[in-house]
């Protein structure tokens, strides 16, 4: 199990330019990168639960963090993406989800009632847990392709980039749930 001081280095290690993706996703082994993936989804999940929909849209003037609605949609939609990455470096014989992002901070959308997130967000990890089930077991550990933003990629580094993806948003929706918490009556 990766601790989480080690996996927060190791992504702002590679976000910050001081190794590549590739180099930080040969540091742990695949199934820790995918422990740390579910591990953060459920903690996404739990930072959703139990909010009002004013919680959920609740954004605060002035500053750039997402509201937890923004946030969610965002995953949602940005992880068929990454569901289309893992396809695309593997032989898996499955659909590729046809509306993904395409650039960065795509999808988010304001006001989206919070039972509707948790079912979105819920579907969203039913759908990647079986692309990463269905992948991991045909990806070939050597093969590389390039991408125009990070590099040389493996199929380990995709679920890192996921991983980090994930993490840097999750972050953000404790922040924001805090303030929402207290700010907007439950």
């Amino acid at each position: 199990m990766i601790e989480t001081a080690d996996f927060n280095t190791l992504i702002l290690s590679a976000f910050t330019g001081k190794t590549t993706w590739l180099r930080a996703s040969q540091q742990y082994t695949l199934d820790e990168f995918i422990d740390v993936f579910q591990r953060t989804r459920a903690a996404m999940q739990r930072t959703v639960d139990g909010l009002t929909d004013g919680q959920v849209a609740f954004h605060m003037n002035g500053v750039s963090t997402w509201s937890l609605s923004e946030t969610v949609t965002h995953l949602v939609y940005s992880q068929g993406f990454y569901n289309n990455a893992l396809l695309d470096i593997t032989d898996a014989q499955i659909p590729h989800v046809v509306e993904a992002a395409r650039g960065f901070g795509e999808g988010g959308r304001l006001n989206v009632p919070a039972d509707k997130l948790i079912v979105m967000l819920r579907q969203a990890t039913i759908q990647i847990n079986e692309t990463i089930s269905q992948t991991r077991v045909v990806y070939k550990p050597a093969h590389t392709t390039h991408n125009l933003f990070f590099g040389e990629v493996t199929y380990a580094t995709w679920v890192l980039l996921l991983t980090a993806h994930e993490v840097d948003h999750v972050r953000q929706s404790i922040v924001m749930r805090r303030y929402a918490r207290i700010i907007v009556p439950g």
